[in-house]
């Protein structure tokens, strides 16, 4: 049996790919609305629910799970690693899926390794700022500036996110609550609706759609700053889906 860690895009057209020659899979997501965006293109066996590494642990052995395939977002890190101990301590496979990484401008963007050191870089600069990294891990940045009202944060329109952000004193009108995919075009009006002069990313790769972002940056004349990715020592990793799917598909049958 095979258990996927998802939640992302990429999990979802692995599960499918995978599901064409063995239907012993499960597909699992950290919350209820990813399992209802994965469900509309999965119609397969989907759980949803967070757990640590003994939690995870104990599934798998409840499962009769002998692979782990990490989906996840490349910014999960604390799923990565809890599933990386899980498998190791029930002595499991685990192999990573991760996003090939974008081409790095270190003399046109600012990278960053911290939402704490991004928030300290907007805190330097002049003008109003647009962060699109979700509503997770936001606070580390907003706390680091001290201007807040130059903030503009964009989120998933969901009452947990706004609640977070009225928590930490975001004022409604610099909320942008709105779901994606944001083409280049719509990030372009949403800088200039703002007055954006600096814009905060992860780098989530070509299917977070970054280039949107940065193409719409660019357009604006907008100062970026980067979030690099966590770094994670993953036992076996895979930056090809095409890749990653023919290694599953010639281990043959998943006992």
């Amino acid at each position: 049996m095979i258990l996927i860690l998802g939640g992302t895009s990429d999990s979802i057209i692995i599960t499918n790919n995978i599901a064409s020659f063995t239907k012993d899979i499960i597909l699992s997501c950290a919350t209820e609305y990813g399992k209802k965006v994965a469900s509309k293109s999965y119609d397969g066996n989907i759980i949803y629910g967070k757990m640590n590494d003994i939690e995870l642990g104990e599934y798998c052995i409840h499962k009769g799970i002998s692979i782990v395939i990490d989906a996840t977002h490349p910014y999960a890190k604390q799923v990565s690693e809890n599933a990386i101990k899980a498998c190791k301590a029930i002595d499991i496979e685990y192999v990573r899926y991760e996003r090939p990484l974008i081409e790095k401008h270190e003399g046109k963007y600012i990278y960053c390794y911290s939402y704490e050191e991004a928030g300290k870089t907007i805190d330097r600069l002049q003008g109003n700022v647009l962060i699109t990294t979700g509503s997770k891990d936001v606070e580390h940045i907003i706390h680091e500036i001290k201007d807040k009202n130059r903030a503009y944060i964009r989120v998933l329109p969901q009452s947990g996110n706004i609640e977070k952000l009225e928590r930490l004193h975001v004022l409604p009108d610099q909320i942008i609550a709105m779901k994606g995919p944001f083409s280049k075009e719509l990030n372009v009006a949403i800088m200039n609706s703002i007055n954006c002069k600096i814009m905060v990313t992860k780098e989530s790769g070509s299917r977070g759609m970054i280039q949107e972002k940065l193409q719409g940056a660019d357009e604006c004349n907008v100062k970026v700053i980067i979030i690099g990715r966590p770094k994670i020592d993953y036992p076996k990793v895979f930056f090809d889906m095409d890749h990653i799917i023919d290694y599953i598909k010639g281990k043959g049958t998943i006992e």
